[in-house]
Order: structure tokens, then C-alpha cells, then sequence
């Protein structure tokens, strides 16, 4: 397999490459802010369009600001590349509907990058509940220092802000406990005065189950999971961005005594990627389009 690689971000750069050469997969880049080429890159472009039109590749990455992943992915689509774009993939669902009817007449995979649950920690967590039908309740806090001015993070014109940024992980937290979509849902945002999203609460349930969620830019970092059942709480700190060259903890309290749990060292996204070479292989792509059409619906609900 090659890939080739729209925009040389920093997700990139600290989650993809080491994968890839790791897997010893070949890539190529394209990239309109770098000028000088990766060592390990066989191929480097300096226009997006061009790439797609000369690449040799059979999977595009997307790693490009949010306002530009739709049009991006479509270009690629109509080229008949298999595409894995970075959250969020699309601002719209009308957006969304566009390239799964290209991937799907074109017979190819298409996939947002969400992998935080790819790590061995979140397995490890809900083993620790005795299965997700256990899970009572599942609380969120996920906070991020203010980004800077200058941040995408921050842009209204490049789409930044706390619902595209975030809404990812509370949609697809939404999907992978309640597996179909809740019942009730309610949520909260708060806008600064550009009217850029900065912070979002949502709470919702299906049946006896509930989730919570703080989602927000500005204050102390927070990357929390925690899951409650019956008896006992289970607790991730690294949830949303766990490092792969770090062991980690699950904290499990019963009857008022903490336990500790310690996680191996793990790969979250090298762990997704193998999960994306499989579906290739086997033509497979369903659970990445559900996933996909699921998280954009609880978006959909968030930004109401």
C-alpha cells in the first residue's frame, strides 16, 4: 500500500509518520507551507491538486484545516482513492451523504481519524466494568488551555472551535457505549463573542443508561473517561490523546478503596490503521461508514 499524505500537520508529524515508517508503508506528501521534502517521504508536491491527479498512491490522508476536509475528500473520492480524513470530516451532513454515495459507488473506504479508543486502555476498561452492558453512566471531561489567537483552533474561518474540534470524541463516546442512538439528548454551548464555540455540555440516555459530557477550551488540562456501574467506577486520565510511549492507569474504586491498574505501553493509531488495512483488504467498509453517519448525527444535535 502507498498513501499519500494532504497537508504536513503537526497530528502528522506526532501520530502517522512514525506509524508508517514503522509498517515500513510507502508515503508521499503534499504540502503548500513546506517547501523542503521528508527523508522518508518517495514523492513531495507543492499543490494538492496536482498530487491527486500524479499520485500513485491507493489511500489519501487528509490532514488539512477543517474548512477544507470536504472538498478535499471529494477530490480525492472522484479520483477513486481510498481516504481517511481527520476529524471533523465534514461540517454538514448533507456534506457527509456526498462523499459516502462517491466511496460507495467507487467501492472504497472512507474513514474519520478517531482512534483514541483504539488504545489497549479503553478495552482494558471496560473489561474492568465487566462488559459495557454494566456501564450505568459515563461522564467526560475533556479541557484544553485557551488556544492562541493564532490557533486553526481559533479560527471561525477555518471552522476551529470546541464543537468541531471536540464534538468528535463526545459523538463517537455516544456511540461506542450506547451502540444505538439515545433517546433524549440535551446539550449546552457556549460562543465567545465572535461566535466561535468554546465550550459545549451535553447529557443524554438511552434507556437506564446516561452519559454527561464537559467539553471546553480554557482551563486546567483534562482528559478524563470515567464509567459507572453498580458497584465500582473506572476511571481513564488519558482518554482523548493517550501517548504511545507512556505506560498508563485505570483507577478503579469499589466499596471506598481506589485501585490502581497499569496499562502497557499501546499505539492508538497504529492500532486503527491496521484496522483500516484489514478493511481494504477484505473490501469491508461498513463499520467505518456507520461510525461516520452515526458520530455526524450526534454532532448534528450538539450544534442545536
Amino acid at each position: 500500500m502507498k498513501i499519500l499524505i494532504l497537508g504536513y500537520s503537526n497530528l502528522v508529524k506526532r501520530r502517522v509518520l512514525n506509524v508508517l515508517i514503522k509498517r515500513k508503508v510507502s508515503y508521499s506528501v503534499a504540502s503548500k507551507s513546506k517547501k523542503k521534502r521528508d527523508k522518508n517521504a518517495y514523492e513531495w508536491f507543492n499543490n494538492y491538486d496536482y498530487a491527486l491527479k500524479k499520485s500513485n498512491a491507493d489511500l489519501v490522508y487528509i490532514s488539512l484545516p477543517n474548512s477544507l476536509h470536504y472538498y478535499w475528500a471529494k477530490k480525492a473520492l472522484q479520483r477513486k482513492f481510498h481516504v481517511i480524513v481527520d476529524k471533523p470530516i465534514v461540517r454538514e451532513k448533507k456534506q457527509l451523504n456526498e462523499l459516502i454515495s462517491l466511496a460507495k459507488k467507487n467501492k472504497k473506504l472512507l474513514s474519520e481519524s478517531i482512534f483514541f479508543n483504539y488504545h489497549k486502555q479503553f478495552k482494558q476498561a471496560l473489561k474492568l466494568c465487566g462488559g459495557i452492558n454494566k456501564i450505568n453512566h459515563t461522564q467526560a471531561n475533556f479541557i484544553i488551555p485557551t488556544p492562541s489567537i493564532n490557533s486553526l483552533l481559533m479560527s471561525k474561518f477555518f471552522c476551529g472551535g470546541a464543537l468541531m474540534d471536540m464534538g468528535p470524541y463526545a459523538a463517537a463516546i455516544t456511540r461506542l457505549i450506547f451502540k444505538n442512538k439515545p433517546n433524549n439528548f440535551y446539550s449546552f454551548v457556549e460562543k465567545n463573542k465572535k461566535g466561535l464555540a468554546i465550550s459545549f455540555k451535553i447529557l443524554c440516555n438511552i434507556k437506564n443508561k446516561t452519559f454527561s459530557g464537559n467539553f471546553c477550551f480554557g482551563g486546567q488540562y483534562k482528559s478524563n473517561l470515567t464509567f459507572y456501574t453498580k458497584d465500582k467506577t473506572i476511571e481513564i486520565n488519558r482518554a482523548f490523546a493517550p501517548p504511545s510511549d507512556t505506560k498508563l492507569k485505570i483507577l478503579v474504586e469499589k466499596n471506598n478503596l481506589t485501585k490502581t491498574y497499569k496499562v502497557n505501553k499501546d499505539n492508538a493509531f497504529d492500532n486503527y490503521f491496521l484496522k483500516i488495512i484489514k478493511a481494504i483488504s477484505s473490501n469491508n467498509y461498513n463499520y467505518f461508514i456507520n461510525s461516520i453517519k452515526y458520530d455526524v448525527d450526534i454532532r448534528k444535535k450538539i450544534s442545536f
